[in-house]
C-alpha cells in the first residue's frame, strides 16, 4: 500500500452568458438546462470595465495527467526546500567558522 495523496477536487468554472432579466421562468428554465448539464452553482464576479460576470462552477476529480503534474511539482518544491536548508546550513557553518572566540563565548559554544 503507497502513502501517496489522494487525488482533489478541482472546481471548475465556465462564464454564463443566462441573462437575469424576463419572467421568472425563463430564468429558472436557463438555470435548469446549466444545472443538468452538471454545473453546481453561480459565482458573480465585479469587473471595473464590465460590471458584473457570473460564472458556473462545478467540482470533479483531477484527471490522472493533473494527479501526476501536481505530484512532480510537489516533488520539485520538497526538492528546492532541501536545497534551500542545505545552503542555509552551508551560511550558518560559514558563520560560526568566523566567530571570535569571545563571541563563541558569548553564544556558549565553546
Amino acid at each position: 500500500m503507497t502513502n501517496q495523496p489522494k487525488k482533489i477536487q478541482v472546481k471548475e468554472t465556465k462564464e454564463y452568458w443566462g441573462n437575469f432579466v424576463g419572467s421568472f421562468e425563463d430564468i429558472i428554465f436557463s438555470l435548469q438546462k446549466c444545472k443538468d448539464m452538471g454545473w453546481e452553482g453561480l459565482e458573480i464576479q465585479y469587473d471595473m470595465d464590465y460590471g458584473n460576470e457570473y460564472y458556473l462552477y462545478k467540482h470533479r476529480e483531477e484527471t490522472d495527467k493533473e494527479y501526476e503534474k501536481r505530484m512532480k511539482q510537489l516533488e520539485k518544491e520538497k526538492a528546492e526546500k532541501v536545497k534551500a536548508k542545505e545552503r542555509k546550513l552551508k551560511q550558518l557553518k560559514k558563520d560560526l567558522a568566523s566567530l571570535t572566540d569571545e563571541e563563541k563565548e558569548l553564544l556558549n559554544l565553546n
